[in-house]
């Protein structure tokens, strides 16, 4: 058990109630179940640029965006920008993308951090690109 699970243990979400995610994580993560179940795309290495708003600042919202990404082999980056808002580029399959939004809000929901998707965009994927790092 790690320190913030042994802190938080019996304290659920902070007495909250669970975060629903985003219209736009919602449509993000309809997309990513759809090309994860389709032979043809399951494999096939998906580019999105994702910036999210709330408490992402101050709470370790980089590093563990960071060791989340690389525990499945994705690629990327993640920034903290002025407005407050976090800004990121994650590249995998469908389903190491959409494996990284559930746990990613697994790790934070036991803290009561509120925080949700509000741009998700598609690029083009990287190519040559190697590991997942946070930004400064």
């Amino acid at each position: 058990m790690s320190f913030f699970d042994k802190l938080f243990s019996g304290v659920a979400g902070g007495g909250r109630e669970p975060q629903k995610p985003s219209g736009v994580e919602l449509e993000l993560r309809r997309r990513l179940t759809v090309l994860a179940s389709d032979e043809a795309t399951q494999d096939a290495p998906l580019r999105y640029f994702l910036r999210w708003e709330g408490q992402v600042q101050g709470v370790g919202f980089r590093f563990t965006n960071t060791n989340l990404a690389q525990a499945r082999a994705l690629t990327g980056w993640v920034r903290n920008m002025e407005d407050g808002s976090v800004e990121m580029e994650i590249q995998g399959a469908p389903a190491n993308i959409l494996s990284h939004l559930e746990a990613l809000h697994a790790s934070y929901e036991r803290m009561g951090t509120r925080f949700r998707l509000v741009d998700a965009q598609t690029r083009a994927p990287l190519a040559n690109e190697d590991g997942f790092i946070p930004r400064y």
